[in-house]
C-alpha cells in the first residue's frame, strides 16, 4: 500500500546526494513512497531524459579516445558520478547498465557491478561497501497497487526502498523487489527472486527466495 504523506527521512537521504536532482512536489511524492505521477512535473521528465543520455554515452564509450582497459574504465566511472547520488572509490560498474534517476543510488567502495544490471531507483537504494552484484540482476523498488480501480485512478505506482548491506554477493539473474534489506555477508543464489529481508550472514535462494544456509 502506498504512503499517505511525505517522508522527512527519505527527503533528508536524497539532500545528501552528489548529484542533480529534480526536487518539486511530485519528486517528494515519489521518494516518501506515495502514489506519484511524473507527467504532471516537467522537471522530472527533464532530468530523467538528462539520465538517458548520460547513459547512452556510458553504455557506449568513445572507445577510440582510450589507449587502454583503464581509461576506459574511467570514462565510465567519470559519467556514472555524474548521475549517481553516491559512487565510492574503487568501484566499477560495466556496461550495459540501466538506472531510472540515477540520484536515488547511493553506492559504497569496492564494489562490482556486472553487465546488465538494472535498478529501478524511484526510491533511494542503498548498495554498502564491498558488494559483487552478477549479470542481469534487477533492483526494483517500483511496485504497483493490487487493486485495479486504484491503479487506474490515482496511476498506483509507489515504490519503497532497498538497501544491500556491506559485502554481500548478489548472483546472476537475481530480482530483489521493493522494500527489502539484505543482510550483511549474506548471498543470494543465482535466479532468485527476493520477496522479504535476508538477515545477516544467510545464503538465500530459490523463488521466492528462502535460507538455504547459514554462512560462517
Amino acid at each position: 500500500m502506498a504512503a499517505s504523506q511525505k517522508n522527512p527521512k527519505m527527503i533528508y537521504q536524497l539532500q545528501q546526494s552528489q548529484a542533480s536532482v529534480p526536487w518539486c512536489h511530485e519528486f517528494e511524492k515519489m521518494i516518501s513512497g506515495m502514489n506519484f505521477h511524473a507527467p504532471n512535473a516537467p522537471i522530472m521528465l527533464d532530468h530523467k531524459f538528462k539520465v538517458i543520455k548520460a547513459l547512452h554515452s556510458f553504455n557506449n564509450p568513445d572507445i577510440i579516445a582510450c589507449s587502454t582497459f583503464q581509461s576506459l574504465k574511467q570514462q565510465r566511472m567519470k559519467i556514472a558520478a555524474q548521475i549517481l547520488g553516491r559512487l565510492g572509490t574503487g568501484t566499477n560498474i560495466e556496461t550495459p547498465f540501466f538506472c531510472v534517476w540515477g540520484c536515488n543510488i547511493f553506492i559504497g567502495n569496492n564494489v562490482y557491478i556486472n553487465r546488465d544490471v538494472s535498478i529501478h531507483d524511484n526510491v533511494p537504494v542503498h548498495i554498502g561497501n564491498n558488494v559483487l552484484i552478477g549479470p542481469g540482476a534487477c533492483i526494483c523498488t517500483a511496485t504497483h497497487d493490487t487493486d485495479m480501480v486504484v491503479r487506474r485512478e490515482s496511476g498506483g505506482s509507489h515504490a519503497l526502498p532497498i538497501v544491500v548491506e556491506d559485502d554481500c554477493w548478489i548472483g546472476a539473474n537475481v530480482t530483489v523487489l521493493p522494500g527489502v534489506r539484505i543482510g550483511r555477508g549474506a548471498v543470494v543464489a543465482a535466479g532468485a527472486v527476493v520477496v522479504k529481508d535476508v538477515e545477516e550472514g544467510f545464503l538465500v535462494g530459490g523463488v521466492p527466495a528462502k535460507v538455504l544456509k547459514r554462512l560462517r
